[in-house]
């Protein structure tokens, strides 16, 4: 960037001396390139500009965040700045007050003024060097984040006022390098005003009321489905309906292993030969006999059993092939969970379900649990459409929590669906829950509270 500054014209008789100020400046710049931190930086500034413009001491001062009072440096002829000092305090409040009347913006030059009505003032009035020159530095248009304060007893003539303006320009260029960015917070205009309003918007946000609202997992159920359940002990064969497809009444949906059924039916029937030749045998002699006559009662009751061992052994290889009792959609896992998987009678296997009769089944967590209502409202958000929230009114929630396959205990709660197209069978996602209202307060603390009574034990 380049700066033009007009020099005041010198008199004939000081070309000798703006000549040697003009290459000073030019090695004050050049010395200005070569430092390698902040910190070298306001050390020069505040030592080296005196062979170029005499004073009696300089500080640079640097606002701490955006918006905040300006803070000591470096002082000149000192290896540390000690902020703490009587004098440090007192310019720097008196540094607060020009800032406020907006008098920091550019080159400033004044005369320190005589408080003596403020005792905390002092040191300032027993100050020496009453002439200042404030030299603004920015690090970025328009606003001023930092600045030097040149001092002595003599009043700044306007030749050396150009060229601190030329040398704070340089600086200036200079500190924006080192200067740290700035986060987003630190460039908000924090002052005490601010504090005051921000806090009272949140107080004022912490009593507005919302309703209480927990997340949790939701699963796509049938509404009251028919569940197909293993009618004999054995071994499955084959399940021979595809998952989620539309079945019939009376449709085959599942075979088992027929072997052992079929031998034993086979078995039984031919027992059942035997004893009915038996009866018959001795019903005839019965006739002739008398001794026959008093077995005729043992082989007819002998009769009857392998009759009934014969009707039971027919009926389990009729079982062996389950059918569909009703028409709807059959809803299971996989073919490969169940076939060749021993299954024990009344064990489910399958459900067939109308496909427009659905629910949601939501698995709420008990460290999560609010206190519900039957018909509070829920939010469904399916993984299949997670930006189409569906609606859906509460129905009951178990009086018990269980474990689910994750490990977790949750309650079961039940919600049916309101107006639109039913969702698919088996479709997950997760659900808002809806309780009563409370504070907004009492929500975003709700869980930290728990957690913190839980393990404090109060």
């Amino acid at each position: 960037m380049n700066v033009n500054v007009q020099l005041p014209p010198p008199a004939t008789g000081d070309a000798d001396k703006a000549s040697a100020a003009a290459l000073r400046l030019l090695a004050l710049e050049a010395e200005v390139r070569q430092q390698a931190s902040e910190q070298a930086l306001w050390f020069h500034l505040v030592n080296s500009v005196r062979d170029l413009v005499p004073y009696g001491q300089a500080m640079a001062w640097r606002r701490s965040r955006r918006g905040g009072a300006f803070q000591l440096r470096a002082i000149s002829g000192l290896p540390v700045a000690d902020r703490h000092t009587p004098l440090a305090r007192a310019l720097q409040a008196w540094l607060a007050e020009q800032d406020r009347a907006a008098r920091l913006g550019a080159l400033w030059p004044v005369e320190l003024p005589v408080l003596a009505h403020d005792p905390k003032q002092t040191a300032l009035d027993d100050f020496p060097l009453r002439h200042a020159l404030w030299l603004p530095l920015s690090d970025r248009p328009g606003a001023v984040s930092a600045g030097v304060l040149f001092l002595r007893n003599a009043p700044f003539e306007p030749r050396e006022q150009a060229l601190l303006k030329r040398l704070g320009d340089t600086y200036g260029h200079a500190w924006r390098v080192f200067a740290p960015h700035r986060r987003w917070y630190e460039r908000l205009p924090l002052t005490r005003k601010t504090l005051a309003v921000a806090v009272a918007l949140l107080v004022g946000a912490a009593f507005v009321p919302v309703r209480l609202s927990v997340m949790a997992p939701v699963e796509v159920i049938a509404d009251q489905p028919y569940i197909l359940t293993a009618p004999i002990n054995g071994v499955i064969k084959r399940v021979l309906v595809a998952p989620n497809t539309p079945v019939q009444a009376s449709q085959p949906l599942v075979q088992f292993e027929d072997i052992q059924p079929r031998n034993e039916m086979v078995l039984a029937q031919q027992q059942l030969a035997v004893a009915e030749a038996r009866d018959n045998r001795t019903s005839a002699a019965a006739f002739k006999d008398p001794e026959a006559a008093h077995e005729m009662a043992i082989a007819a009751a002998e009769h009857d059993l392998a009759r009934v061992s014969y009707d039971y052994a027919v009926e389990v290889l009729q079982r062996t092939l389950v059918r569909s009792p009703i028409e709807g959609l059959a809803v299971y896992s996989d073919r490969r969970d169940w076939e060749g998987r021993s299954v024990m009678v009344g064990e489910e296997i399958l459900q067939v379900a109308d496909p427009a009769r659905v629910t949601y089944r939501i698995d709420l967590s008990t460290g999560n649990a609010i206190e519900l209502a039957q018909g509070n409202p829920v939010s469904i958000y399916l993984e299949s459409a997670p930006l189409g929230g569906l609606k859906a009114h509460l129905q009951s929630v178990s009086y018990t929590p269980h474990t689910t396959s994750a490990g977790l205990t949750s309650y079961t709660v039940i919600a049916l669906p309101e107006d639109g197209a039913p969702p698919r069978i088996g479709a997950r996602g997760t659900a808002r829950v809806y309780g009563d209202y409370a504070p907004l307060a009492f929500q975003l603390l709700r869980r930290p509270i728990a957690v913190v009574r839980q393990y404090v034990g109060i």
